[in-house]
């Protein structure tokens, strides 16, 4: 999926939800399949299937995510779509 469409998306199911997107920090808690906690709820491990993030940070890209490393992350109320901003 490219970044613009997954924008859009997030974008036009926020304005469905009549909800916010949150802004939060979060870490990498395994790269294989992708999986994060968000710092708000360690108990709650999101999977790869609820995740949306740019190419850069893919496996194999000079900036992949790692476990451990701490991210910024777009989260849809609701809980079902999670992107990926960046890494902290």
């Amino acid at each position: 999926m490219r970044l613009s469409e997954a924008i859009k998306r997030l974008a036009v199911n926020a304005v469905d939800a009549a909800s916010p997107i949150d802004l939060v920090v979060g870490e990498v808690t395994a790269v294989s399949p992708v999986s994060i906690r968000l710092n708000d709820n360690h108990k709650l491990i999101i999977p790869e299937e609820l995740l949306i993030w740019p190419k850069r940070l893919n496996k194999g890209e000079e900036d992949e995510l790692k476990r451990g490393d701490s991210i910024m992350v777009l989260a849809m109320a609701g809980g079902q779509s999670f992107y990926i901003i960046d890494k902290l």
